[in-house]
């Protein structure tokens, strides 16, 4: 009978759960942080609690995500935006549940967009509404942390950063970039590959009074996931670290994030979908394009 019930409590939650779109950036500072490490395991870990997960990979390169899941597609959003293939046909099923939207060559193309084809691109997209319940959007690479076109249309950001000191400082830097670009986003911060858990506490500290005191911008510290060689063992074999080995340090890390993640509240959020998504980030690519004298 109980069993029942803790069934019945979790099918409730899901469902109140699903009533919200939740779309989250992840950034960080500078490379070698392992930030797309971080997209792909916490993926795999909200898929592994029966989420249904979408990874929007800005990312050009052997290293991006559909990279480090040894996936590829035919097309991509930008064969989307043209007219050469369905969104559907864009989506790669990859390992875990995870779905993967290939996104890099995409933002060159969003200020020649002509408004049939961006309407057509948003009726595209609200297609997906209830297809989700998450997405997690890999902001590119290079250019210190320079943020995605999709990361401007989203509110909550996570920051990925070692502990050291080079990597913090570029991390506060990225934080200040986005806030000026963009008010009212919410910052939350993620210490990957640390060697103390103590030691992380503190960084995070210093790094969360800094950005509110100098920046008043309030930063939340979401945890740390210890250096660990599983995760480098399973990224050999195109797997995350839950699925390759869900007992590792580095896997209950990486469950321990999704746990916060989940709990971060709703109050807060725009409860919208895909095409509510794609009409802020249109309006805003206009906005950065024209300011920047295109």
């Amino acid at each position: 009978m109980a069993d029942f019930q803790r069934d019945q409590a979790e099918g409730l939650r899901r469902l109140l759960e699903r009533e919200h779109l939740r779309v989250t950036t992840v950034a960080a500072g500078c490379q070698g942080v392992g930030k797309t490490s971080v997209v792909v395991n916490v993926a795999a870990a909200f898929a592994a609690r029966g989420r249904r997960v979408l990874v929007i990979d800005e990312n050009y390169g052997p290293a991006n995500v559909s990279g480090l899941l040894g996936v590829r597609s035919r097309f991509d959003l930008n064969h989307v935006m043209r007219g050469a293939c369905t969104l559907e046909n864009a989506l790669i099923e990859g390992p875990s549940g995870i779905s993967i939207l290939p996104a890099a060559i995409a933002a060159r193309a969003w200020r020649a967009l002509p408004p049939p084809e961006q309407q057509r691109l948003i009726e595209s997209f609200a297609r997906l509404d209830g297809r989700f319940d998450m997405a997690l959007i890999d902001t590119p690479g290079g250019n210190a942390g320079t943020p995605g076109i999709f990361s401007r249309a989203v509110q909550d950001t996570i920051i990925v950063s070692s502990a050291a000191a080079d990597a913090i400082t570029a991390s506060y830097a990225l934080i200040k970039r986005m806030r000026d670009h963009q008010g009212g986003r919410r910052f939350y911060m993620l210490l990957n590959r640390v060697a103390c858990e103590s030691n992380a506490r503190v960084v995070a500290a210093n790094l969360t009074q800094a950005a509110r005191g100098y920046l008043a911008t309030p930063l939340e510290y979401l945890g740390s996931v210890p250096r660990d060689v599983s995760l480098a063992q399973a990224a050999r074999g195109f797997q995350a670290v839950v699925d390759a080995c869900p007992a590792a340090p580095s896997a209950r890390g990486f469950k321990r994030i999704a746990d916060s993640i989940a709990d971060w509240p709703r109050g807060g959020q725009r409860r919208d979908g895909f095409d509510s998504l794609m009409h802020r980030l249109l309006a805003g690519s206009r906005f950065v394009f024209a300011n920047a004298g295109a």
